[in-house]
């Protein structure tokens, strides 16, 4: 009887779930709004190690990422802590134009060895989502947890990245819920508080481990996608750019730092997971008020080596067409189009096609 008990009880909770989910769903247009129109717009950028070379794609060179400070410090930015803009999200406080927002994930040593005290003397703040069981196992390159209470204590934005660095949408919103609480125990047992800000792991997420966020307390989520944050960005699936030795020239880093939000609504599909059928998607969105005159819009995806379709229906109706099927895994979608003084509108989309091997 007790078993049953608690599958019931175990059920419940995923139904609830579900309801959430689809309730945000069905009120997409509400949900995902602020009356807040700011020109402002930040960009978040995700690191991941400093200094490490024998690792590339996760890795950025000291020099290149020296030559990054120098950049940002003389390119007329704003320097904001995740959980200041966070605030302002939620406050529906304007965003500072050209406002830069500092990440690192997995707990890397070389993120308070090499990065913080770079940044520190920069005057840049940091965030660090970590996964604790990488840090439990005290593992060769990660920090312990000395080491992240002391950039706690310097002023580093401790935040929470899961215990396992899941899948989360493979795994399912049980295991998911059971690996969070996890990890803010751990946070807890170690720094006294448990983080109101996590990145999902891999930046993948749909509206079910979406609606499990909000549902636990969550304040914000960040994903890993290029494009800009904006007053009526959603909380709960921020963008991030991703900064490794690949993409870490100079002139791509000047790009992407000084872009502006392409501001959009009525996105569809809403969500990126996508199923067999549905890939590739009727992608499309509507443009603000203050952009219908946008000139010389581009798309870009992933898989492709050309610019897609673009339909205009109307004057702020744009839909996106693709004439192949995206492949297993993280896909991406990047528009642009040119903002004058040499700054790019720049609205990125991630899709995830499940069924394939993990990595």
């Amino acid at each position: 009887m007790r078993r049953l008990r608690t599958y019931n009880q175990t059920k419940l909770k995923a139904v609830m779930t579900w309801l959430l989910a689809l309730t945000l769903l069905w009120t997409s247009s509400s949900a995902f709004a602020h009356t807040q129109d700011s020109d402002g717009s930040a960009v978040a950028l995700v690191y991941h190690r400093f200094g490490e070379n024998d690792v590339p794609s996760t890795n950025v060179r000291i020099e290149q990422f020296e030559a990054q400070i120098a950049a940002l410090k003389t390119g007329g930015h704003v320097f904001l802590k995740s959980d200041e803009l966070v605030s302002r999200l939620k406050n529906n406080e304007a965003i500072p134009d050209k406002t830069v927002i500092i990440t690192a994930d997995d707990a890397y040593k070389s993120i308070a060895t090499e990065a913080w005290p770079r940044l520190k003397a920069a005057g840049i703040p940091l965030t660090v989502f970590v996964s604790t069981d990488a840090v439990d196992e005290g593992r060769r390159r990660y920090l312990t947890w000395d080491a992240i209470r002391a950039l706690a204590a310097d002023g580093v934005i401790i935040a929470q990245h899961s215990k396992r660095h899941l899948h989360m949408t493979e795994a399912g919103v049980e295991a998911t819920r059971a690996d969070i609480n996890a990890a803010s125990k751990r946070f807890i047992a170690e720094l006294g508080f448990a983080p109101k800000i996590i990145a999902y792991p891999y930046g993948e997420y749909n509206e079910i481990i979406r609606a499990l966020i909000i549902e636990m307390g969550f304040d914000a989520a960040f994903a890993q996608y290029s494009s800009v944050i904006h007053n009526s960005s959603d909380r709960y699936s921020l963008p991030r750019f991703p900064v490794n030795e690949r993409y870490s020239d100079p002139e791509r880093f000047a790009l992407v730092t000084n872009a502006k939000a392409l501001k959009v609504k009525n996105v569809t599909p809403l969500y990126p997971v996508l199923a067999a059928q549905h890939n590739p998607p009727l992608y499309g969105f509507s443009l603000n008020k203050d952009q219908t005159d946008l000139k010389n819009l581009n798309c870009f995806a992933s898989h492709t080596n050309k610019a897609t379709e673009i339909i205009r229906l109307s004057v702020d109706r744009i839909e996106v067409r693709f004439d192949a099927a995206f492949p297993y895994g993280r896909n991406r979608i990047n528009c642009t189009a040119p903002a004058g003084d040499g700054r790019w509108y720049w609205l990125g989309k991630f899709f995830y096609i499940p069924g394939g091997p993990l990595d």
